[in-house]
């Protein structure tokens, strides 16, 4: 490949840590070099590949889809109603329902949402900069893959058009099926039950489910990303962690700690320092935040 391959990020030491990496892992000559089936990368969605503020999109889908089945709901709702308050606001949007159903309304929210701040589509709100990256990763022999907190069907409604990663690529939370066969023939039906939170120390075991080796580039941005960076920095191969620091107020959010769900920074931005992780300061390595 010519040019520059990463023309949103600006050259500060941030892009050169990624180049150098990419080219000494790729480069048979290099001690560093990694064979293809082994270059993993293994990224966090909210927050490390689109914007995460005032709210997850997915907890504004939810709003709004609660809204339009007659049961409206707000955030003061949930912080006074805690976790059992937001248990049944996912039970009432995201159960009871096909998951081509769940997937054709996530999908129509999508096309028509926009971001409180920005007035964007919500898939608008990616970051240029890891769109990018991930470019980069795919041409130079890398198998991408997203591990979010967020829910594996709603992320599959939006990540093969904007991400470009098949749906098998994008692992996130998990709530149960049934199948049925309906009148329209065979069908999964979404339950209530919730059978995997995809956060903090569950990252590595979904990786291991569902690739089965350790990564060797990971990026995240809270610490419920930490013990994902953690794992992937352990593997005896060269390794890339990525630490996405939220630092820009104009240009998107400047912030340390997660108002809705109370995630913070501190524990994976201390690990960056000790163990000299990349920390990708949004204010002044990128040139551009959105498309």
């Amino acid at each position: 490949m010519g040019g520059d391959q990463l023309p949103s990020w600006r050259e500060t030491a941030a892009k050169q840590s990624i180049m150098e990496f990419v080219a000494d892992v790729t480069n048979p000559d290099s001690a560093d070099f990694i064979t293809e089936a082994q270059r993993i990368a293994v990224f966090d969605n909210d927050g490390t590949l689109w914007t995460e503020l005032p709210i997850y999109a997915q907890l504004a889908f939810a709003l709004n889809r609660a809204a339009e089945l007659g049961q409206a709901s707000t955030l003061e709702d949930l912080h006074a109603g805690g976790m059992p308050a937001l248990a049944e606001l996912v039970r009432l949007t995201h159960a009871d329902i096909t998951t081509d159903e769940f997937q054709d309304v996530c999908r129509q929210w999508l096309a028509s949402a926009r971001h409180p701040r920005f007035g964007r589509p919500y898939p608008a709100m990616v970051y240029q900069p890891m769109l990018e990256l991930l470019g980069l990763l795919d041409h130079s022999g890398f198998s991408c893959w997203i591990f979010s907190g967020g829910g594996t069907d709603f992320m599959r409604a939006f990540a093969s058009e904007v991400y470009g990663l098949p749906p098998h690529r994008v692992i996130g939370s998990v709530g149960a099926t049934k199948f049925r066969v309906g009148p329209g023939g065979p069908e999964l039906v979404k339950d209530t039950a919730i059978q995997v939170i995809n956060d903090g120390p569950q990252k590595p075991s979904s990786i291991h489910t569902h690739i089965g080796q350790r990564p060797v580039v990971a990026a995240g941005n809270t610490d419920g990303d930490l013990a994902m960076l953690q794992w992937t920095a352990a593997s005896p191969q060269r390794t890339l962690q990525l630490v996405i620091h939220h630092t820009d107020s104009e240009r998107e959010y400047a912030y340390d700690h997660d108002p809705v769900l109370g995630g913070g920074t501190e524990r994976i931005l201390t690990a960056a320092t000790e163990h000299k992780w990349t920390v990708i300061d949004m204010a002044v390595d990128w040139s551009a935040i959105h498309p």
